[in-house]
């Protein structure tokens, strides 16, 4: 009997051991391969017309949108405005841009278009690196709407 209890003891460890294991792989393959929302605004902060705006003279500030019109799975959307401006004096908005959370990639919502730069692309690859957000993954993720 003795002998049975600590065999059932070990395997129900080590059970829990592999189904612990497992679940972490599971959640680093998925969770990891997800830009979180700072690495999203840094995206968009050093993209060229975040870019074009400090040089400027403006005071680029985001902030982060919710709708359910908008495919939240796959992208993270800002309203850029430039927080120096009184509202008063005309429109503070610079843009609305999305960031894909599975490729790093930056739209400009209302252009529907692609936006990148050499500073852009440097930190895609260091957020793509940190993700192991590889090129099949990209292509897997590339084509999803806006």
């Amino acid at each position: 009997m003795f002998l049975t209890r600590g065999i059932v003891r070990r395997t129900a460890l080590l059970l829990l051991s592999l189904l612990a294991v497992f679940n972490v792989w599971s959640e680093t393959t998925d969770d990891a391969a997800t830009l979180t929302v700072a690495e999203a605004k840094i995206l968009v902060y050093v993209s060229p017309v975040g870019d074009r705006a400090r040089r400027d003279g403006l005071d680029v500030a985001l902030e982060l949108q919710t709708s359910a019109q908008l495919n939240q799975a796959d992208y993270y959307y800002f309203w850029v405005y430039n927080a120096k401006r009184e509202q008063s004096g005309g429109s503070v908005t610079i843009g609305y841009f999305a960031v894909n959370k599975h490729t790093a990639e930056v739209w400009d919502t209302d252009t529907k278009k692609q936006i990148s730069s050499d500073l852009v692309v440097g930190v895609q690859k260091i957020v793509r690196d940190s993700h192991h957000i590889d090129e099949p993954k990209i292509e897997k993720y590339r084509g999803r709407p806006l």
